[in-house]
């Protein structure tokens, strides 16, 4: 069913049915198409899943009926990642797919070599997005931009980070971890890597990994790291 029937993240809901912010008006009118007697998946984290019919559609709101519940919510298992800020097209789609492979936390940093700055409230519509099509129930945070040597300072602890340097010599394999002990965080530098004193704090605090005997760009590090959780994960 759900193959067929677009899902809709509708934030908030009432005794009647789910409230439709106005983007996700824009999207479902004049990119979806959809008219009223549409069925849509509309879902948030506190009623879960619904299947529902669109009943009217007007110039500033859309009514939404609710049918039946299709799933109760359920929060995704714990998975973090902080990356040093990329390109926008990059960090795009870093945001897009590590949310379809499951990450919950987004720590965006800045680094000695950070060039860039990401619109935070696209990002998290293109992480709704991604919540969507990948029928996962909830939605990632993405937090606010803190500097590296702040962050790692004071890492989130119920997490076991590691961070991807490159070109150092003591650095382990992901495959030689037992990934099912803690919730993971991942590290991922800004294009031209970590500086020598940034790699000296990420040793000092975090578990050096390397990913490849290839250099690897941001954004494919960081979905290396997501998508291999994943895959090994029991």
């Amino acid at each position: 069913m759900s193959r067929h029937i677009p899902r809709i993240y509708c934030p908030e809901c009432n005794s009647e049915g789910f409230w439709v912010p106005e983007y996700q008006r824009n999207h479902m009118v004049h990119v979806l198409r959809m008219r009223e007697g549409t069925q849509i998946l509309a879902f948030n984290e506190t009623h879960g899943e619904w299947l529902c019919e669109i009943e009217s559609i007007r110039k500033s709101s859309i009514d939404i009926r609710m049918i039946s519940q299709t799933r109760a919510f359920m929060n995704s298992p714990k998975l973090a990642l902080g990356i040093c800020q990329i390109k926008p097209e990059n960090m795009k789609l870093v945001i897009e797919k590590c949310t379809e492979l499951g990450v919950t936390d987004f720590y965006l940093l800045k680094s000695e070599y950070t060039n860039y700055t990401n619109n935070i409230n696209k990002l998290r519509r293109i992480a709704i997005f991604a919540s969507e099509q990948s029928e996962r129930m909830d939605i990632p945070n993405i937090n606010e931009e803190k500097h590296l040597h702040e962050f790692v300072n004071n890492l989130p602890a119920e997490y076991a980070w590691f961070s991807a340097i490159e070109r150092i010599g003591d650095a382990q394999y992901l495959l030689d971890f037992d990934l099912d002990a803690n919730p993971l965080g991942f590290i991922v530098g800004a294009e031209g890597g970590f500086s020598d004193a940034e790699k000296l704090l990420l040793n000092q605090k975090t578990t050096a990994i390397c990913l490849s005997q290839n250099i690897l760009r941001s954004e494919t590090a960081a979905i290396v790291c997501i998508a291999f959780v994943g895959m090994m994960k029991k």
